[in-house]
């Protein structure tokens, strides 16, 4: 009987161990914001997770809970390591954010954020400029892509470029993060407009710009 709860024992042993190994080893997360003071009391802010780039692979989604007077107040965030599941928006008051991790492998963990309101360091200058291409399709309709343009140097320093189209495009908040292709985002239409640009940095630190669209007729981009 002792033989065989010892054989018993051994054999979950050996069984843990399997699972344990087959389990990414996963580190702590943490939750910060930036912010930045755009006047009249009113701050533009940026929620993130901080893990290191395993850790963030293995999320599946996160939720983030404001505070109730925010219209829709239940914002997800889904498959977007590459920007640490960034959230950004605008408000005046700081409160306590919920955050609710969920993993691939269907764990969850839920964390709290006090939102804090400081000034940033002004971030260190960027020579870089968005740019774009377009051609003709059809009459009233167009190809076009924009870009940003810089040296290789400047452009190694962005992380991953956030577009913001305009609301009649279907999911007009577009994240590229191919440095390969100059962060370009293609895309059609038949009207122009200024595109939101934000250029999310490998130090950690956000720079705003934007773009107006043209319709010029250039075949494609610059080399």
């Amino acid at each position: 009987m002792v033989a065989t709860r010892r054989r018993l024992t051994k054999a979950l042993c050996a069984a843990a161990l399997l699972i344990a190994a087959a389990s990414p080893c996963l580190a702590a997360v943490t939750v910060k914001n930036t912010s930045s003071y755009v006047g009249a009391g009113r701050w533009d802010w940026t929620i993130f997770i901080d893990a290191d780039p395993a850790t963030l692979r293995q999320i599946e989604c996160v939720e983030y809970v404001l505070h109730p007077t925010f219209r829709d107040p239940v914002r997800q965030v889904c498959n977007r390591p590459e920007t640490k599941f960034s959230y950004s928006t605008n408000g005046w008051g700081t409160f306590t954010v919920k955050v609710n991790v969920r993993y691939r492998d269907g764990r969850a963990e839920t964390l709290d954020h006090p939102l804090v309101f400081r000034q940033q360091a002004a971030p260190a200058s960027l020579n870089v400029n968005p740019r774009n291409w377009s051609r003709q399709i059809e009459p009233g309709w167009w190809e076009w892509g924009v870009f940003i343009e810089g040296a290789a140097a400047e452009l190694d320093r962005i992380r991953c470029v956030e577009y913001t189209l305009h609301p009649t495009f279907p999911n007009p908040v577009r994240v590229v993060c191919s440095r390969k292709e100059r962060f370009l985002l293609t895309s059609r239409g038949w009207g122009t407009f200024t595109i939101g640009i934000k250029l999310m940095l490998n130090d950690g630190s956000i720079h705003q710009m934007s773009h107006p669209l043209r319709f010029q007729g250039s075949p494609a981009p610059p080399k």
